[in-house]
């Protein structure tokens, strides 16, 4: 039996970092962005990234890609 997936959403996840906790370990958040275009290359969604960082209060340390994919039978 043969399986095969269906990509059903992407969301793009910006991580920064909002400080320092009392050990010295950064405190990362995220925003989550869903709804990206299925088409989406890598390329459009980290230039949409690299011009909401500026618009970003911290500093953002990670862009992350995150895809839904539905898996069948073939």
């Amino acid at each position: 039996m043969a399986a095969k997936s269906i990509l059903v959403q992407s969301a793009m996840v910006m991580k920064y970092k909002v400080g320092v906790d009392g050990k010295g370990k950064d405190i990362v958040k995220s925003e989550r962005f869903s709804k990206i275009k299925l088409t989406s290359k890598n390329e459009e969604i980290l230039a949409v990234a690299e011009a909401l960082k500026s618009l970003m209060k911290y500093p953002v340390v990670q862009t992350i890609r995150e895809d839904e994919q539905r898996i069948i039978n073939e």
